[in-house]
């Protein structure tokens, strides 16, 4: 019984020094993006590109840390979408924009049963590739929810 209280300890000292190292975001911060229409010579069409804000790219490559609502979009588990917004009211749906939603690439892959979480990772900022999200959080992991 000892063992499993120290070990349990260990796993909270853990997780918050992990978390201590990582900035946590807001989505708020994300929303400072603009828009410009470019022609793209792939799908011989015009699409719309985000332009970041300089409080957006100083995140860019960053370890961050961002809670959110789980889109499961892949059956294996590798590859996640996380919302400002829950299902009903996400970018999919029509009710929010490109800028409230971001891709996870997991470290691990394993299904997530939660439908709020919180991710650490790597931000990297999608400029210029349309069949991508704009906010890809690459080698992301679980982390319990904190306030």
């Amino acid at each position: 019984m000892k063992k499993r209280v120290v070990a349990l300890l260990l796993c909270l000292v853990v997780s918050w020094v992990t978390a201590a190292q990582s900035s946590r975001i807001a989505w708020e911060t994300l929303a400072n993006v603009e828009w410009v229409e470019k022609y793209n010579a792939q799908y011989k069409q015009k699409f719309q590109y985000p332009v970041f804000s300089q409080s957006v790219k100083a995140l860019d490559g960053k370890e961050v840390m961002i809670k959110g609502h789980l889109l499961p979009l892949d059956v294996g588990g590798k590859f996640l979408v996380l919302s400002r917004y829950p299902m009903e009211s996400c970018f999919f749906c029509g009710l929010a924009g490109p800028e409230s939603v971001l891709q996870v690439q997991m470290k691990n892959p394993f299904r997530i049963h939660r439908k709020t979480v919180t991710f650490k990772g790597r931000l990297h900022l999608n400029e210029t590739d349309v069949d991508q999200l704009m906010y890809i959080l690459e080698n992301a992991e679980l982390m319990p929810d904190v306030q």
